[in-house]
């Protein structure tokens, strides 16, 4: 089986380095709210089950949104980068040459 060779940080554009980091701080500054919302680990926030169960699940989400929006950006990018590393190179343009054959 063929693997494709992997990407290179010289395989990306400079703007898809760019998205790349603003995805991923944009995912740890998300991860890190949520983490300072729960300094010593998950405590629901009532004493109230069906309360608890909301909130665990609002704060998934949350993590969830991020994450997958990071993964599908980080995707795109990669797809762009792939794409231009295996598309077929155009065929080299052939310059005249002086003959003699006047």
């Amino acid at each position: 089986m063929n693997t494709p060779p992997s990407l290179l940080p010289q395989h990306l554009t400079r703007t898809e380095t760019e998205e790349f980091l603003r995805l991923m701080t944009h995912l740890v500054t998300t991860c890190r709210s949520v983490a300072e919302q729960y300094p010593d680990g998950w405590r629901p926030p009532s004493p109230d089950k069906p309360a608890d169960f909301g909130a665990s699940m609002a704060l998934i989400a949350e993590i969830s949104r991020a994450l997958n929006q990071t993964r599908r950006g980080i995707r795109r990018i990669s797809d762009g980068a792939r794409y231009r590393l295996h598309a077929p190179k155009p065929p080299a343009l052939r310059r005249p040459t002086l003959s003699n054959s006047w």
